[in-house]
């Protein structure tokens, strides 16, 4: 660890963090908005409980396929360049998934949103880590998934009012044909296209980032690199910072896609992978995606569901408070086993008042219980973690391929959720979950490093002895 002593997080840092963070009410809206969206587009397009599936995971399809091809963008236009080419597919596909014409449109706005969603995903935790001081890496990184949290209760509200409205103008005579097609009898549209507002919010408050220090040196450019340290950490700490990272540059060689899979690289790669398949197969998207089917198959009309899925974006926005103060307190290993033995718990009682017919208020606690202990630990944690560990040379790569597991996994379950559904009773879906939760607990225990107050450096010796 470094002895020159880490100042106070500066305003400027925290204005550079909070804007880069913002990608994250983009993601948050994004994959929240087909909850209010599948009903209406299934019966208007008569889809089966496969289709309907597909609709809703096609947006995480293209999250995979983003995610994949933003670490090689990243570490070769730079981690700012990226972020303005997804906030500008995110706002293509806002305005054409509200204007499409057919299912097909539909699908392929939200595969290309998909594309700026996941490399959003990638670049603004990768951002952050690399601008802020390794005392508040773990907090600040949390600010993404903050952000993501804020993205959906400002989604299930616009989604809510939406609806609302739609339902009290239905038989509105002086509004034009448009504007009555468009937000009251295919009120989804509007729900989509809404997105737009903090897609083109994001990408004019981007132009006051400034690239990466990390990215800057790498590229050979030290001396901007230099500066944008010294007005973060101070003249000495930045000073300080930059010689660090210049040794550690130096020690570097040329990297390729097949470096990630050598002994060294290897461990960190498949930890990073396991961290984000365990946080998606517990049974967080099926949540998100699916609160409003879920409530009303727990007795709820659909207006009061959509309603209900608010309590959850508010439950998750004030627990992942609890991750960004807490999280450079208790580590990254202590919370990810705290959140995931509450999970488990939550997905046992919500099973079991399915399948005891103890529909709901009940089910409304449970379901928002299990988002209280994944957006305090498991979520954050899983952003923070593939942050932490990969070697600045081929962190922006290793990143990416670390993230289709959250995609791949986080698809699978939009997909399999309605089908699943279709065939088995929901306390059984949610027992499947309990099952995973409870897989992964060992695994933390015993296999994952604690990242709390280690550079980014002196992680990757640790994972060079083992």
């Amino acid at each position: 660890m470094s002895e020159v002593k880490t100042a106070s997080p500066s305003l400027y840092l925290w204005f550079i963090c909070v804007v880069a963070g913002a990608g994250g009410i983009l993601f948050g809206y994004d994959v929240v908005v087909v909850s209010g969206t599948t009903s209406a587009v299934t019966e208007l397009f008569q889809f089966t409980p496969g289709q309907t599936g597909f609709f809703v995971s096609s947006v995480l399809i293209g999250c995979g396929l983003g995610s994949f091809c933003s670490g090689f963008i990243a570490d070769k236009f730079g981690r700012k360049a990226l972020i303005i080419l997804s906030s500008i597919l995110i706002f293509i596909s806002a305005i054409w998934s509200g204007l499409s014409g057919s299912a097909v449109q539909l699908i392929v706005a939200r595969l290309i949103g998909g594309l700026g969603i996941g490399a959003a995903t990638m670049v603004c935790p990768l951002y952050i880590s690399e601008v802020a001081p390794e005392k508040y890496r773990g907090g600040l990184v949390t600010l993404y998934q903050f952000t993501i949290t804020a993205g959906i209760v400002i989604c299930l509200l616009v989604n809510w009012k939406i609806f609302r409205f739609a339902e009290a103008n239905v038989d509105a005579k002086s509004m034009s044909s448009f504007w009555k097609w468009f937000a009251v009898d295919q009120h989804w549209r509007a729900m989509f296209a809404a997105e737009a507002i903090p897609g083109i919010l994001l990408l004019l408050c981007t132009a006051f980032l400034p690239e990466t220090p990390r990215w800057l040196s790498k590229k050979g450019f030290t001396d901007k690199a230099l500066r944008v340290l010294q007005r973060i950490n101070g003249v000495e700490r930045g000073a300080a910072v930059s010689n660090e990272i210049q040794t550690a540059i130096g020690q570097e060689s040329d990297v390729h896609v097949w470096d990630l899979f050598t002994a060294k690289l290897c461990r960190p790669l498949v930890l990073s992978m396991l961290v984000c398949f365990f946080a998606e197969a517990c049974g967080i998207a099926a949540v998100l995606y699916y609160a409003p089917n879920i409530f009303e198959t727990a007795g709820f009309t659909q207006g009061d569901a959509l309603g209900s899925s608010l309590s959850i974006g508010i439950v998750n926005m004030v627990a992942t408070v609890f991750a960004l103060f807490f999280m450079d307190i208790l580590g990254r290993k202590k919370l990810l086993i705290i959140g995931s033995v509450g999970a488990l718990i939550s997905h046992i009682v919500i099973g079991t008042l399915f399948l005891q017919n103890s529909m709901g208020m009940p089910i409304v606690i449970a379901v928002n219980a299990f988002i209280a202990f994944f957006a305090c630990a498991i979520g954050p944690v899983k952003f923070v973690f593939i942050s932490e560990v990969f070697p600045n040379r081929i962190r922006g790569m290793a990143i990416s391929f670390a993230s289709i597991a959250i995609w791949v996994t986080s698809a699978s379950v939009a997909q399999l959720f309605p089908v699943m559904d279709a065939t088995m009773p929901t306390g059984y879906i949610f027992y499947v979950f309990a099952a995973i939760v409870l897989i992964s607990i060992p695994f933390y225990i015993f296999k994952l490093p604690e990242t709390k107050g280690c550079t980014i450096e002196e992680l990757e010796q640790e994972f060079i002895k083992h």
